[in-house]
């Protein structure tokens, strides 16, 4: 049983130098809060440092960023519910909080629209654009996992945004 346990640590330590920059860096994403992150961050490899079954997950990694996300989701309505029992009970005289449904239905509209031109670039071109846009990671990184030069890549980002902003300015459809 020690030596499952030690090779759960060791695996653990491993994804800790691996991946926790990229982790603080997606929960800094999602929660608009950069100095919390860090302490959200290692909450995450906690979570996976204590699951009694460790050595049977198979993809490690794909746990910790979904456990990650669940944790910054998670500090999100907790500060949001903090805010909500400060500002205290609304007035009948204020006007509802948050945007206006036509407003909410552009956005939805809008990013639709983005995801369907995000999904029409081709297949190479998408996978710099999602490494670089939703991973952040530097040029020199993406060319080194895909097996490209960094100038390959500053190609294939300006051809996304060229075709993006093609795509957007494009009547949507009715």
């Amino acid at each position: 049983m020690t030596g499952a346990v030690g090779t759960w640590a060791r695996k653990i330590a491993e994804l800790f130098d691996a991946h926790r920059l990229r982790v603080e860096r997606a929960i800094a994403r999602r929660t608009g809060d950069p100095q919390t992150a860090g302490d959200l961050a290692q909450d995450a490899f906690l979570r996976l440092a204590r699951l009694p079954d460790g050595e049977e997950v198979q993809n490690p990694a794909g746990l910790l960023y979904v456990v990650a996300d669940r944790i910054a989701l998670d500090h999100c309505r907790a500060a949001r519910r903090q805010r909500l029992r400060e500002a205290g009970p609304p007035g009948d005289d204020l006007p509802a909080a948050g945007p206006a449904a036509d407003a909410l239905v552009e956005r939805t509209q809008t990013m639709a629209r983005l995801r369907g031109a995000i999904d029409a670039l081709p297949p190479k071109t998408r996978e710099v654009f999602l490494l670089y846009h939703v991973e952040g990671l530097p040029y020199r990184a993406i060319g080194e996992r895909l097996g490209i030069s960094p100038r390959t890549v500053e190609y294939h980002l300006r051809t996304a945004l060229e075709q993006c902003r093609a795509h957007m300015k494009r009547r949507p459809l009715r």
